[in-house]
C-alpha cells in the first residue's frame, strides 16, 4: 500500500537557516517521516505524529532519535510554548472546518514566540474540488464528507481563509501553485496547493 511522506519537503532547507540550532520540531501527520528524518539528521529534536501504526514503527526502528508517536492529531496533548517549528504538510485538508480551527489554535499555542508554522493544504483550484461540487452541489462552503460513517472529510482552502486564521501573527510566505502527481491508487492527477509559513508573534 502506498505511504506518504517518504521525501523531505524542499522548503526545509531554507527554514532551518532561521531556526535556532538544535531547536524543537513537531511534525504532524508525518507519514514515513522524510521531513522528520531530514531535520533530526541536522541536530533538531524532533517529535513526529501519525495515526498509521506501521509508519511510526518504521520510523522508530530506523531513526531512534526521533520521538515517533502513533496517535491522531485530535487526540494529541499539545504542550504550551514548546516548539520552534511545527509542520502540517498535506494533512490539514482531511479534517472538517471545526476541527481545522481547533488544530490551528492548539498548534499556535504550542509554538514559542518567534516559532514557525509551515503547512501545505489543498486549495479550491484542486482538480478534486470541482468533482466534489458535482457530487454534492448542495454543499455550503468547501468541506465535503468523504465517508459519513468513518467521519472522513476533505476541505479545500483559499488563500484569504488561511490569512484570516493567522491575523494575530506574521505571514512570512504564502504561495499557491499546481503540482502534478502520480501514484498507484489514483493514477495521474493534479493538486492545487497552498503553502504557508507563519511566525508566531504573541502568546495566545
Amino acid at each position: 500500500m502506498f505511504k506518504f511522506g517518504e521525501n523531505a519537503d524542499k522548503k526545509l532547507s531554507s527554514l532551518i537557516k532561521i531556526l535556532p540550532k538544535g531547536g524543537k520540531v513537531l511534525d504532524l501527520g508525518s507519514g514515513l517521516g522524510g521531513s522528520s528524518i531530514f531535520l533530526a539528521k541536522r541536530g533538531f529534536r524532533v517529535k513526529c505524529l501519525d495515526r498509521d501504526k506501521d509508519v511510526i514503527e518504521a520510523i522508530k526502528k530506523e531513526n531512534p532519535k526521533i520521538n515517533a508517536i502513533n496517535k491522531d492529531i485530535l487526540e494529541f496533548d499539545f504542550p504550551k510554548n514548546e516548539y520552534d517549528l511545527v509542520l502540517i504538510l498535506n494533512v490539514l485538508h482531511f479534517f472538517n472546518l471545526k476541527d481545522i480551527k481547533f488544530i490551528i489554535k492548539r498548534v499556535m499555542d504550542s509554538l514559542r514566540v518567534g516559532g514557525l508554522l509551515y503547512l501545505e493544504v489543498f486549495s479550491t483550484k484542486d482538480s478534486l474540488y470541482k468533482k466534489f461540487l458535482k457530487i454534492s452541489p448542495e454543499t455550503s462552503g468547501t468541506t465535503f464528507s468523504v465517508n459519513k460513517e468513518k467521519q472522513n472529510f476533505i476541505h479545500f482552502f483559499t488563500k484569504e481563509e488561511l490569512v484570516n486564521f493567522f491575523a494575530k501573527h506574521k505571514i512570512l510566505e504564502i504561495k499557491e501553485f499546481i503540482v502534478k502527481d502520480d501514484y498507484l491508487t489514483s493514477g495521474k492527477h493534479e493538486h492545487g496547493i497552498i503553502s504557508l509559513t507563519v511566525k508566531k508573534l504573541t502568546i495566545n
